[in-house]
């Protein structure tokens, strides 16, 4: 079994690049890998188990007749949380779709400041009745969550990031 990825690592992984190089424990051989893999661990792994699948039904297919057949382009629905833990509240909620290995949708974030967690989720399935609208395919879940620290937000102006800009001014 895997070795769990240690806290800090993936507390980490939630920071910008800049942000992660500024920490004590930053290693240029390994941080950078273990931060993308944390960020993309799910859609990894589903890539990982897909092509397991093809390996292994391509192995059958070697004992006998071999025939082509097209591989069909799944939608697949990414969740992206900006929040500083888990169980913290959520800052901010967004969304891609995903085509094959081709982002062909990209949901604009929304803060969540304010909301409950029944409102949060009652967001997350409206994005999923818009994306299916629009791209006019059922999308029923989200098949992978990313989670990025609040600080990457990317909404303009955020009353959390200007708290956090004010507090570093007085700082210095």
């Amino acid at each position: 079994m895997p070795k769990k990825v240690a806290h800090n690592c993936f507390q980490c992984s939630k920071l910008s690049h800049d942000e992660a190089l500024t920490k004590s424990c930053w290693d240029a051989d390994r941080c950078p890998n273990r931060r993308h893999y944390q960020r993309n661990k799910e859609r990894i792994s589903q890539q990982r188990r897909s092509l397991k699948t093809q390996t292994k039904l391509s192995d059958h297919a070697d004992r006998s007749t071999t025939i082509e057949i097209a591989h069909p382009i799944g939608t697949a629905a990414s969740i992206i949380f900006y929040r500083e833990r888990q169980d913290a509240p959520v800052h901010a909620i967004s969304a891609e779709i995903w085509q094959g290995n081709e982002k062909v949708l990209k949901v604009k974030p929304m803060h969540c400041l304010g909301l409950s967690p029944a409102q949060v989720v009652e967001m997350m399935k409206e994005i999923l009745s818009v994306c299916s609208t629009e791209l006019e395919v059922e999308l029923a879940k989200f098949a992978s969550k990313v989670e990025l620290h609040p600080s990457l937000c990317p909404i303009r102006p955020c009353p959390l990031c200007e708290k956090n800009l004010n507090t570093s001014y007085t700082n210095n």
